[in-house]
């Protein structure tokens, strides 16, 4: 049972491979975005009719930079990311405040879905299911504060593509579905650029998260620092 749950198998052209569930949560990973820093811009559209725009500066994998573009109301607040601590600045009071990972950033969207978007290395995984189309990873957080305790998701056996996810609470309860979809090339591959998050119990509330765009690029270590936040 343990050699089950571990590993998972895959068909290629020269036989049948071993996949452990390791090897394939970093492989849609690299799929989601690059391990490396890179700037994105996204949209973030709700079903309450609200409508966002970030760009975001990521520095590797514990560090970015996230400024408000859009609506005109919300511009100045912007969010600062350094490994689990968060801060965001408000402008009317012309301070810093001390945020999470998972706190509501707008709509369904959290704080940590558009400043955090790797798992590996936050969640162990393992292989819950299969089928012959895809495998199914439960991955458990590994330390405290990071934007969900748990999260299940279905990995394409053809691709590696995360199709569709569960973020889960501790106890294991369903609290939002995900689904990873219309991938384009960007940033140097085949990438999901339209994420659907709605809340597991009011399939009404939903948010679309759009990568506008992507690129790698290199920061200096001091643009990831709270004096850049105003």
């Amino acid at each position: 049972m343990r050699f089950i749950l571990g590993l998972a198998l895959v068909f290629c052209s020269q036989g049948l491979v071993a996949q452990s569930a390791d090897e394939i949560l970093k492989k849609a990973d690299e799929i989601r975005a690059p391990s490396e820093s890179y700037r994105m811009e996204v949209s973030v559209e709700s079903s309450d009719q609200s409508k966002f725009r970030y760009e975001i500066k990521v520095g590797g994998k514990e560090s970015s930079l996230i400024r408000t573009l859009e609506p005109p109301r919300e511009v100045g607040k912007n969010f600062l990311m350094l490994n689990e601590d968060m801060w965001a600045y408000v402008p009317n009071i012309k301070r810093s405040l001390r945020v999470t990972l998972n706190q509501k950033l707008t709509g369904q969207a959290a704080n940590g879905d558009i400043s955090r978007m790797t798992w590996v290395g936050d969640y162990k995984p393992a292989l819950e299911s299969q089928s012959e189309k895809e495998w199914v990873l439960i991955l458990k957080a590994e330390r405290r504060g990071l934007t969900y305790d748990g999260i299940r998701v279905w990995i394409d056996k053809s691709n590696f593509r995360p199709v569709r996810g569960e973020y889960l609470s501790l106890q294991g309860k369903v609290l939002k579905r995900v689904e990873f979809t219309e991938y384009r090339s960007i940033a140097g591959k085949e990438r999901p650029t339209r994420i659907v998050i709605e809340n597991a119990d009011r399939k009404e509330d939903y948010s679309v998260l759009r990568i506008l765009d992507m690129q790698k690029a290199e920061f200096p270590s001091t643009q990831f620092t709270q004096n850049n936040l105003q």
